[in-house]
């Protein structure tokens, strides 16, 4: 596959999941002060986004020898650690993500896995790894929709939560088959040929943007579909009396 053709499929997918993020949130907001917190976290988001895009053209996301831990690695952890922290310490952030529905839906992207599957084709990454990621990705960008609509019917819920274990495992496991395969002190596989092809521009994107994003809506879809509290009733109240 071209490289051009490449960062199309993966570049336009991500600007679309930033928009869509967005407007998420801005169709929830209950008041001028969630309205901004909207606003300023899809500003976030989508400078996130861009920086993102910067480094991995300039190439740091690729190993910079076998000893050194994948900087993809540590950018995912630091991805996740910063989206945890936004959501515990906004409580106007996470009433933005309250609607089940469309936390499912934004999962379409994961369609993108597909790309996987031809790259895997055309020689361009390892099967081990391609196989079990584009086929889990595909399917659960497939079941979204379906998913998302079934959740007001007798046992929506419990295939809510169904969805998201799955898709959270089908990130675990690409995210460890990809550092696995890739050359680096935690290669377990030598395959031809290796994964090092998710840490170059623009399939970098998707470990390090895209993944750590699904990963925080999986968990924030989890906990309230397990009954957690996410939005104390006290902010609620206050944000119905601001409308």
């Amino acid at each position: 596959m071209s490289s051009q053709l490449l960062a199309w499929l993966v570049v336009v997918p991500m600007a679309a999941v930033v928009v869509a993020v967005f407007a998420v949130m801005w169709r929830e907001r209950t008041s001028t002060r969630t309205a901004l917190v909207a606003v300023i976290a899809g500003a976030v988001l989508a400078a996130w986004a861009a920086l993102t895009v910067v480094l991995a053209l300039r190439g740091f996301y690729k190993p910079p020898d076998t000893r050194s831990p994948p900087p993809v690695g540590i950018q995912l952890a630091i991805a996740l650690v910063g989206l945890a922290l936004f959501l515990a310490i906004s409580p106007s952030l996470r009433s933005l993500l309250t609607n089940q529905k469309n936390l499912i839906r934004l999962n379409v992207w994961r369609l993108v896995g597909a790309v996987f599957l031809v790259l895997m084709l055309a020689g361009q990454m390892p099967a081990l790894w391609a196989l079990p990621s584009g086929i889990g990705d595909v399917i659960v960008g497939l079941a979204a929709f379906s998913v998302a609509n079934r959740l007001d019917r007798p046992g929506g819920r419990r295939l809510a939560i169904i969805f998201n274990l799955f898709g959270l495992a089908d990130l675990v496991v690409a995210i460890g088959l990809g550092i696995m395969t890739n050359t680096g002190p935690a290669q377990v596989f030598h395959t031809t040929p290796t994964s090092e092809l998710a840490t170059q521009f623009p399939l970098a994107l998707v470990p390090t943007f895209l993944v750590p994003l699904a990963f925080v809506l999986h968990f924030v879809s989890l906990w309230q579909l397990f009954g957690l509290t996410w939005v104390r009733e006290v902010g609620v109240r206050e944000a119905e009396a601001s409308r």
